[in-house]
């Protein structure tokens, strides 16, 4: 699933590689008639060696060493090991609340174990420097879910309680969101519909109480998910236009068995369940089965040659000049995202992928059996050998 929200303002500073370490040289040159110059030889400087200087100085070096390309794991260990000298020194010489905040973010993205995490993080703290105290903690704990992707349910519930807890302990800040995000995702994965809920309204009245603007928009992002995960035996609510034109009527739908289906053209994973989609929609149709797509597309133009060159039968939705607002108010943050609703209106999964998209409609519509004449397995023979080596 791809993430389609942005929403993270933290420095950027490890992975630059643009600019080549500068090399001093002596300039050599005389002028006719001068006497001969003392012979000087070119001087390479280490970039490994931290500097003295000013905070600003020490900035500007870090800059430039995490600019420079890597090009052995011997460079990566000096470089980091560089990089942690210079931020202790800004952090040591009384730095202003910009130059800490700098200092801070380049130490703690240096230092990955955990233990000297929590040790940084206390040293702030002594310090009177809560506010960075708390986010080294935060980028400790981010970590710490990155890390929990194969975690057991329990183990997942037990690292999203901690995250609403510390949530909780201070107003949110910006630095804080990438942490909300994963901890939603993650709550997600246990596969506890009441759980995921619980956490993203958790989430929601933390971000809500905040004096930023962005964060109190993000507090209605998780609003939207918690109407997402609440549609289970509810009814769903499409808004937007058609892409000739039209306004959408989901009335007309009545009665059906419908595939809500969030998506991208440029979303890899979506692309990827169009052909089984297609098979589902040819086998099921006539027994009313029909499939609704809303674009999360940016570009109305790709959007319209996609659908055009892949033959896409079913209706495709979209706004007025950008996504329907029916991708926002129902928090979609990760595509694709496909809900399935049954013929009373009223959703019956909220995960309807492949084969899961399959087996629910074998059960909500009978089983059918895929008929293939020889005009048939000929075109199709025909289309496979003409998609070898074609990128969706």
């Amino acid at each position: 699933m791809l993430s389609i929200q942005k929403g993270v303002w933290l420095l950027a500073l490890c992975l630059v590689t643009t600019v080549a370490w500068p090399v001093l040289a002596a300039e050599e040159g005389k002028k006719s008639g001068d006497a001969p110059a003392a012979e000087k030889s070119d001087v390479e400087v280490d970039p490994f060696v931290v500097p003295d200087g000013a905070p600003k100085e020490l900035m500007e070096y870090i800059k430039k060493l995490v600019s420079t390309p890597i090009k052995s794991a011997d460079a990566m260990a000096k470089t980091r090991e560089s990089i942690l000298k210079a931020a202790e020194k800004i952090l040591a010489a009384k730095p202003s609340d910009e130059e800490m905040e700098f200092a801070v973010q380049a130490k703690m993205n240096m230092l990955k174990d955990p233990e000297k995490l929590a040790a940084f993080a206390e040293e702030l703290k002594k310090a009177g420097r809560e506010k960075f105290a708390r986010q080294v903690r935060g980028f400790a704990m981010q970590l710490e879910l990155r890390g929990s992707s194969v975690a057991s349910p329990e183990k997942l519930k037990v690292l999203v309680n901690k995250v609403v807890k510390f949530l909780k302990e201070a107003p949110p800040q910006p630095s804080e969101v990438m942490l909300a995000f994963t901890a939603g995702r993650l709550a997600e994965a246990t596969d506890d519909n009441q759980f995921a809920t619980d956490a993203y309204s958790s989430f929601a009245k933390i971000f809500t109480a905040s004096d930023n603007a962005k964060l109190k928009e993000l507090a209605q992002m998780f609003e939207g998910v918690v109407r997402r995960l609440n549609l289970l035996g509810n009814e769903i609510t499409i808004e937007g236009v058609l892409l000739g034109g039209e306004k959408f009527d989901w009335s007309k739908y009545a009665g059906k068995v419908v595939l809500v289906d969030f998506w991208a053209t440029w979303c890899g994973p979506c692309v990827g369940e169009i052909p089984s989609m297609k098979k589902c929609y040819e086998l099921y149709h006539d027994k009313g089965f029909d499939i609704v797509g809303l674009s999360c597309d940016r570009n109305l133009a790709d959007l319209e040659k996609f659908v055009k060159e892949k033959e896409i039968p079913w209706a495709i939705v979209y706004g007025d000049g950008k996504p329907s607002p029916t991708v926002s108010y129902y928090g979609i943050m990760g595509i694709p995202t496909m809900i399935l609703v049954g013929k009373d209106g009223k959703v019956v999964s909220l995960s309807a992928r492949g084969e899961d998209l399959k087996k629910e409609l074998e059960k909500l519509l009978g089983p059918v059996e895929e008929k293939k004449d020889a005009e048939g397995e000929k075109k199709e023979e025909q289309d496979e050998k003409a998609g070898d080596g074609k990128e969706e």
